[in-house]
């Protein structure tokens, strides 16, 4: 334990990168799951590895974080 309270770390964390924790959580379950996409790893596949519990629910996610779907996405990367 560092002794320090969870806000004196919530504070830290948010001077230190910008983004909140919740925020950096999911931008960083995006980045993994945008990693994974390709045409051996479906979408629903990538969403659940990435830890969202549904693929609508990631396909919203991905989509307010990168502009389009992850398969549009995929498409553009190949």
């Amino acid at each position: 334990m560092s002794g320090a309270s969870a806000r004196t770390l919530q504070r830290i964390f948010l001077e230190e990168t910008g983004l909140g924790f919740a925020e950096w959580r999911q931008r960083a379950r995006l980045t993994h799951a945008a990693r994974l996409l390709s045409p051996s790893c479906s979408v629903t596949e990538a969403g659940l590895d990435a830890g969202y519990a549904s693929t609508s629910a990631f396909i919203a996610a991905f989509g307010r974080a990168f502009g389009c779907t992850p398969a549009a996405f995929r498409a553009r990367a190949l």
